[in-house]
């Protein structure tokens, strides 16, 4: 959250709220405060932020660590010695390792406190929870933005706000076809997971009827269930609705002044799976895994010579340009449409080139996955950083633009720079110390993204 926002912005928002001064300040959220735990920099009003606080408090191992945007926290020596980058979430354990991206440190606080959230047991149903919560990010998360974020106040309207809607509308259908069933009331099997962590937030603000109103979107009544079931669940998620006049319901509502929403309003969110949760271990000696993808395509290819590399499988060519991840035999395996696609010998499958890479690994190549908490969210990070901050820059306006796949920005060289600033805090977050790779000097599937 809050990437693009004005500090001026915050500074008038929270200040009379929030103590200022420390780098980050306690909120008044007692049972979600980290204490003397681990702690998660953030805000409360950060949906991004609040699918970590919230694991962390149930969890009992920590929980929010206010961050003080306004007066720039973020950007302090302090700060960017545990995130270079400057974003929360950012994660600080008591033994002083930190991590960012919120999909890294679900994953890093469920695995080190051998959390059954994310069961090591379960090769097919991990990588699911891995693929939901990709999902979410990637395609997802910047169509639920752009139409919540205005009025929140983070970002401006955009100018077409039925475009908008409809693009809204297509990724959560599609996310509900993937990973929405009949059977359960979960995103990933017949339990709570963290990848209902990871969810929940952002849902929760789309089911306000004040977010309905202002925004055109409703989900549908199968998400909207989903929002009802699965609050109870989580103790801490009282966070959502009431903090003083600083929770996402009570925040958003306050918003009174931003103009309703004129025009058809359209159902969110339809669809259901047409399979049920695959579940169980890894098909034993892999080898005519198939990666469904182009070889043009940067994150398939990652895909593609870490299955090769691994001995498990390699590319199945799907020819975009033909349609043929428009076939309904390809959409009924996954409903995004999108490339790359993992499909074992089995028929299993996933998606999402981080999820697929950390299946391979974790199961049929295990030096590219390093065995501690730290080493793999260390890993983690890199990828999801790749994926989405770096992602958004080095591919969208630099490489894609070569590639013809995208219209060139307006300004290639401010592009190019920021590109080149990304990469260095990526250096120094990742290869400082002299490290040859990523995780030290072996080679993990964060080189192959």
């Amino acid at each position: 959250l809050l990437r693009q926002v004005s500090l001026s912005y915050f500074h008038r928002l929270f200040q009379p709220h929030f103590r200022m001064g420390a780098c980050c300040a306690k909120t008044n959220v007692e049972d979600t405060d980290a204490g003397n735990g681990i702690k998660i920099h953030g805000a409360p009003v950060s949906t991004n932020s609040l699918s970590c606080i919230i694991l962390a408090a149930d969890l009992g191992k920590g929980g929010l660590e206010y961050c003080d945007l306004m007066s720039g926290a973020h950007k302090q020596p302090s700060f960017l010695k545990m995130n270079p980058f400057g974003q929360v979430p950012t994660m600080q354990d008591p033994d002083g390792f930190c991590c960012a991206e919120s999909n890294t440190i679900l994953r890093y606080l469920a695995v080190k406190h051998n959390s059954d959230l994310y069961p090591a047991s379960d090769a097919k149903l991990r990588a699911r929870i891995d693929w939901v919560m990709a999902a979410w990010s990637t395609s997802v998360y910047p169509k639920w933005a752009a139409r919540v974020y205005p009025i929140l106040g983070f970002a401006p309207d955009v100018s077409d706000k039925e475009k908008a809607n409809k693009e809204l509308k297509e990724a959560l259908d599609n996310f509900a076809k993937a990973f929405v069933t009949s059977g359960s009331k979960f995103l990933a099997g017949n339990k709570l997971t963290i990848a209902d962590y990871k969810v929940l937030p952002f849902l929760f603000g789309l089911s306000l009827p004040f977010v309905q109103k202002k925004s055109g979107v409703k989900l549908a009544p199968r998400l909207a269930q989903y929002v009802q079931d699965i609050m109870p669940l989580m103790k801490s998620s009282g966070i959502l609705t009431s903090n003083g006049g600083w929770s996402v319901k009570e925040f958003v509502e306050s918003k009174t002044d931003f103009p309703d929403f004129v025009g058809t309003s359209l159902v969110v969110g339809e669809g259901l799976a047409s399979s049920g949760v695959q579940t169980g271990a890894a098909k034993k000696g892999e080898t005519a895994a198939k990666v469904y993808a182009m070889p043009a395509s940067a994150n398939s290819v990652a895909a593609i010579v870490c299955a090769m590399d691994a001995g498990i499988g390699g590319m199945e060519f799907c020819n975009l340009m033909e349609g043929a991840h428009l076939k309904p035999e390809y959409l009924a395996k996954n409903a995004f449409h999108q490339i790359p696609l993992y499909e074992d010998s089995e028929g299993y499958c996933v998606a999402e080139s981080t999820a697929i890479l950390r299946h391979i690994a974790t199961n049929y190549a295990p030096s590219l996955y390093p065995s501690t908490p730290q080493g793999k969210a260390m890993v983690d990070w890199a990828m999801d950083l790749m994926s989405g901050t770096i992602y958004d820059v080095l591919a969208v306006k630099v490489f894609y633009p070569v590639f013809d796949f995208a219209a060139p920005p307006e300004d290639q060289k401010a592009e190019n720079a920021a590109c080149l600033d990304l990469l260095a805090k990526y250096e120094q977050a990742f290869l400082a110390g002299g490290k040859k790779f990523v995780a030290g000097n072996n080679i993990s599937i964060a080189e192959y993204k």
